[in-house]
């Protein structure tokens, strides 16, 4: 059961070719655009705020490659089926509504990989990839960036489920969006935000998300280096959990669908 849920979240992502060719299409393009604007941003500065371009740039593309394949810009199916009355179904599988999810999170984690490779080659063939500082400092990004992503997944799952007081999700999601994409690191690298905001931002756990799997790729030491980012996502992974768990709780019991 579980793999066949992985299969139908990559066979989702992939099925429509039209939808693939053009996610790597966009792809391709934010990969030119990031490194031709961040390297017209460094035009005659050695380094800004302490970061030389090419660590600059190089954070660009891998953190829109990351945001691309592990964080969430699309919730997952529960709001379409719980408006559709299909949900009555997912809820007498034998893997729960909140398993079904985060496999089918997985499979399209896998669709998305097209655009990935396609984004690195562009990247190499531009001069605008370096390489992670060493063999720990690679280890750890993976590690951290898997982290990363399961945290995504079950915030995203909690949003989808407003779907079970309102059919319509689009008001929270575009919300949520906006907040874990800046916070994240992914539109602005975090070395350049205003030190005021800088202590709020990293009280939330977007930044665990993108920011600090980039700087241990870059072989810098985030607040408390590699056990302490792993502390603080263990942290709020359990915390996303129990959120997730509540919120399943208590939509459960509170179902509106279309059609009574």
């Amino acid at each position: 059961m579980p793999w066949s849920m992985i299969r139908l979240g990559t066979k989702n992502a992939l099925y429509f070719r039209a939808n693939v060719v053009l996610s790597m299409l966009s792809v391709a393009l934010q990969t030119v655009l990031l490194v031709t604007v961040w390297r017209a941003v460094y035009a005659g500065r050695g380094a800004v705020a302490g970061i030389s371009e090419a660590d600059a740039v190089s954070y660009a593309v891998i953190a829109m490659l990351v945001w691309h394949v592990a964080l969430p810009w699309q919730l997952s199916s529960i709001p379409d089926r719980v408006r559709e009355g299909t949900i009555a179904t997912d809820l007498i599988r034998p893997v729960g509504v909140v398993g079904q999810s985060l496999l089918q999170s997985v499979g399209g984690t896998v669709g998305a990989i097209p655009g990935v490779v396609v984004g690195l080659a562009i990247a190499l063939a531009m001069g605008g990839l370096t390489p992670p500082a060493g063999g720990v400092a690679f280890l750890g990004f993976v590690l951290t960036a898997a982290l990363g992503w399961l945290i995504a997944a079950l915030l995203n799952l909690a949003v989808s489920m407003v779907a079970f007081w309102t059919t319509d999700t689009r008001g929270s999601f575009y919300v949520y969006r906006a907040i874990a994409s800046f916070a994240s690191g992914a539109l602005v690298p975090l070395w350049f935000i205003p030190s005021w905001l800088r202590p709020i931002l990293d009280a939330l756990p977007f930044g665990l998300q993108v920011f600090a799997p980039l700087q241990l790729w870059q072989g810098e030491a985030p607040l408390g280096g590699l056990w302490g980012v792993l502390a603080a996502q263990l942290g709020w992974l359990a915390a996303a959990a129990a959120i997730v768990a509540l919120v399943t709780w208590r939509a459960l019991r509170k179902v509106v669908i279309n059609g009574g």
